[in-house]
């Protein structure tokens, strides 16, 4: 008779796959949104600042939207940087570096979170620690682009996103603004995934039990009429361990 006991894994075994989901998350909107950095208005003259916001790959800009229930409606979008864009060094790192965060990282938290069906050894577990590692590094490059052309002169009129008759000035340099800060927690997120990884112990299968048993049949003759009566008396042994990770110490 073989006993196979699926045991769900601990919490301690899937939290580093639970911080690397939200590493993960937290990615995604640093790479993907309009507001890394933010350019804020110097004009004087008692008017309201304006905050103009960019990302690594889009930059804020509105849309006009008319319908027959709202009427006309100006609304918050996310627009491709124009073709005549110049990007450096640092701004074409920025987006490679954000781009291997969320491949490597997206495959890493699934397969992280799936390990309760094939129960990874402890050497895989190692070496998810090293990928995790491995994004945290990615991830914080992705601040290069603090330190490229978009942070000091994205707003000229070669670039294309400012009109050269405006009347508006801003900051000579750019500040860093929601997406800069989730690219922060990510990274530390990566590295908290990282530590974990190297720490708890995998999920580790039930072992396989068999167990023998010991019969053992009685005759007996019934003296008056002759009869033959068997007795059959069942005896279990103890189960022991042949298959799963684990069965050396359970024998």
């Amino acid at each position: 008779e073989q006993n196979s006991n699926m045991a769900r894994p601990s919490f301690t075994s899937m939290l580093p796959g639970i911080i690397a989901a939200f590493a993960f998350i937290v990615s995604i909107f640093a790479g993907t949104y309009c507001k890394f950095i933010s350019f804020t208005s110097t004009n004087d003259g008692g008017n309201d600042p304006i905050t103009l916001y960019f990302g690594i790959w889009y930059y804020q800009g509105w849309s006009v939207v008319t319908n027959d229930v709202q009427g006309t409606v100006i609304l918050e979008t996310c627009h491709n940087y124009p073709s005549g864009t110049k990007l450096d060094s640092d701004w074409r790192s920025a987006r490679a570096f954000s781009t291997l965060a969320l491949i490597i990282g997206g495959i890493l938290t699934f397969w992280a979170l799936m390990v309760w069906c094939f129960y990874p050894t402890k050497q895989m577990y190692k070496a998810g620690g090293i990928l995790y590692m491995l994004c945290c590094l990615f991830q914080g490059l992705s601040l290069l682009l603090t330190n490229s052309e978009a942070c000091r002169n994205l707003l000229t009129p070669s670039q294309g996103l400012l009109s050269e008759d405006t009347n508006l000035y801003f900051q000579s340099s750019c500040s860093m603004a929601m997406g800069a800060y989730c690219a922060i927690a990510a990274t530390v997120l990566w590295f908290v995934a990282a530590i974990t990884a190297w720490m708890v112990d995998p999920p580790v299968r039930p072992p396989i039990t068999t167990q023998t048993h010991d019969v053992t049949y009685t005759k007996t003759t019934n003296g008056a009429d002759g009869a033959t009566i068997v007795s059959e008396n069942v005896v279990k042994g103890e189960p022991v361990a042949v298959g799963g990770r684990g069965a050396e110490k359970a024998v």
